[in-house]
């Protein structure tokens, strides 16, 4: 039995948490996924009850990172006790929660770690390199 049957006749140009290209320098760690439902690729991983763990974005939780890609896992996400690699600088592939624009400060919305440009209320991670509409995939650059 075929697992897919229908393809696309092109490939997406990013995928969310994907690492887009091979520059340096480029960080990442390694840290226990706390969060009960798992933490899915691009999003904001803030520090967890103990050392070494993370959960999904949380107001007044420290930012860690932004979990990147692994096509080694059978899920589209790091499931809860498994180890996650997390980007602390350089580029990742997100969704922006809003209009973001090539240049533009990049932000995350610590109570829903949703990424934007609007700085009221919100933590500064890096910068937008691509820019995209509200749900498009772009680059976000962590420094």
């Amino acid at each position: 039995m075929a697992l897919q049957t229908n393809y696309s006749e092109t490939m997406a140009a990013f995928v969310e948490g994907m690492i887009p290209d091979m520059r340096t320098p480029g960080q990442d760690v390694s840290r226990n996924v706390e969060t009960a439902a798992g933490i899915g690729f691009g999003k904001v991983a803030v520090q967890g009850t103990a050392d070494k763990q993370i959960v999904v974005s949380e107001a007044s939780k420290t930012f860690i990172g932004i979990t990147v890609l692994d096509t080694t896992q059978l899920q589209e996400k790091y499931l809860q006790y498994g180890s996650a690699r997390v980007r602390t600088k350089g580029p990742v592939v997100v969704t922006a929660g809003a209009a973001v624009v090539a240049g533009a400060s990049a932000y995350f919305v610590p109570a829903t770690g949703v990424f934007n440009s609007t700085p009221t209320g919100n933590t500064l991670i890096g910068t937008f390199e691509t820019s995209g509409a509200d749900g498009d995939l772009v680059v976000l650059n962590l420094t």
